[in-house]
């Protein structure tokens, strides 16, 4: 069993964006490290707060150094991606007062963006040990 101290991804489950930004982290993402779990799934009952797992209008990351939501799970993330989109980590520079507006702005569209596919991705079986309930 993989320890829940690495960095979990948690994201909406029913939402095609976030399945996509899912399969974005798996495909650039450098050492295959982090874990993923829906909030809707147990791993985020019975690791995070209930406000968190009833918020779908952010990813969340667990992360050893704490928890993080909006902006600040994503510019965390961007270090564990390749060249060129860990850079994008520059963008960290802008205050989170209109970092985390932007963030709200494509969340509360996040389900006009993009549909959830009508077929779902197989996972690998690297992927699939880090799919968490």
């Amino acid at each position: 069993m993989t320890s829940h101290q690495n960095t979990i991804l948690f994201y909406d489950g029913s939402c095609g964006f976030c399945q996509w930004a899912v399969q974005f982290v798996l495909k650039h993402e450098r050492n295959h490290e982090i874990l993923f779990a829906p909030l809707q799934g147990e791993t985020a009952k019975t690791t995070l707060s209930p406000n968190l797992t009833k918020n779908l209008d952010s990813v969340v990351v667990k992360a050893p150094s704490g928890i993080m939501t909006e902006s600040e799970a994503v510019f965390y993330l961007l270090p564990y991606l390749k060249v060129p989109f860990s850079l994008f980590v520059v963008f960290k520079l802008i205050p989170l007062f209109v970092r985390n507006p932007v963030y709200r702005l494509i969340a509360r569209n996040r389900h006009k963006l993009m549909k959830a596919p009508a077929s779902c991705h197989l996972p690998s079986v690297d992927e699939r040990r880090r799919l968490l309930p």
